[in-house]
């Protein structure tokens, strides 16, 4: 949708595929103009007045942007955004991958199966070399960055606040209330060239990124939403020193509590680091598009998060069963 050399084109040409009839459309104007229920809307960076203007049109918005559950973090921005959806008659619905998925949702899922949690642990390893967007690798991950750009980079508490929705909804979901926040945030160099798919890493620049953002809840229930980053693989050969890594990649989620679960997230094994990758970022594009027409259903106007939705789930066929085919058939 924003690149140059995109605009115009099928969407089965950019992927490779066969023509689709979905052609790139680089002008809002010309999206807003256009017959449609929904916009799926992913670009980096965002923009909220764009966002507003295509919910005031009338379309509902999906995304990947860090609204997931804006309304302590961001209160302004609730307020902009609300009233375009009441404006356009229209609902916005933040999901994906994580966040949108496994910070949140899932972590809410298990938890039925607890009756006191103590603390819930989300940790993401992420071996990043084959990570080809370079906004998302060296702005908000620090990757490549020196110790004082990384000190100094205004996405730093963007990126604390995202994390926070997820605590917050966590803590919503629980029936909790967040009385605490803390960041914490260490890296480790590297100790040579790393070659990745957003360029050299430079030695001296981080290659490895450790984040925990904590919240303490009133009843007790912590919960930690942790990031490990890294431009390496799980042997740390090219890094100034070493960090106990969990696993290699995917994401484990810990539960705490009279019920103790561990919750391991992964691709199959046998895909490469580039698959993982592809997979990583497919699972945010199927988590959107399957939302669809939950969101379009749903009573509104206004912000729907995964406590006002619903459970998406995937779509393989129109079939829908007959719940009261027992209940109303006649005896013989």
């Amino acid at each position: 949708m924003y690149s140059d050399d995109k605009a115009g084109l099928d969407a089965g040409d950019i992927v490779g595929m066969d023509k689709t009839g979905v052609l790139a459309i680089q002008d809002v104007d010309a999206i807003m103009a256009l017959d449609a229920d929904c916009v799926v809307y992913c670009p980096m960076p965002w923009n909220l007045d764009e966002m507003c203007r295509l919910l005031v049109s009338g379309k509902h918005l999906i995304t990947p942007c860090p609204y997931w559950f804006p309304f302590i973090q961001s209160p302004e921005e609730v307020t902009l955004i609300e009233a375009a959806c009441k404006k356009g008659n229209v609902n916005l619905h933040a999901s994906g991958c994580n966040p949108g998925g496994i910070a949140e949702r899932f972590p809410l899922t298990f938890s039925g199966w607890c009756n006191r949690i103590d603390r819930i642990t989300m940790t993401e390893c992420g071996d990043c070399r084959s990570y080809s967007s370079p906004g998302v690798v060296r702005e908000f991950m620090n990757l490549g960055k020196t110790a004082e750009e990384a000190a100094n980079n205004p996405y730093t508490e963007m990126l604390a606040r995202s994390w926070y929705q997820t605590i917050d909804m966590l803590a919503e979901g629980l029936g909790c209330e967040v009385i605490s926040y803390e960041a914490k945030h260490d890296f480790i160099l590297a100790n040579q060239p790393i070659e990745t798919a957003v360029g050299i890493i430079d030695e001296g620049t981080i290659a490895l990124n450790h984040y925990q953002h904590i919240g303490k809840t009133r009843e007790g229930t912590e919960i930690i939403q942790e990031q490990i980053w890294y431009m390496d693989d799980i042997h740390q050969t090219r890094l100034q020193s070493k960090m106990d890594i969990p696993r290699s990649s995917g994401w484990r989620i810990r539960i705490e509590g009279d019920v103790n679960l561990i919750i391991d997230i992964d691709f199959p094994p046998e895909l490469s680091q580039e698959e993982h990758v592809a997979q990583g970022m497919s699972t945010t594009g199927n988590h959107l598009v399957n939302a669809v027409p939950l969101v379009c259903e749903a009573d509104g106007p206004g912000i729907k998060t995964y406590l006002d939705l619903p459970m998406i789930t995937g779509c393989m066929g129109s079939y829908v069963a007959d719940r009261y085919r027992v209940a109303n058939s006649s005896p013989r």
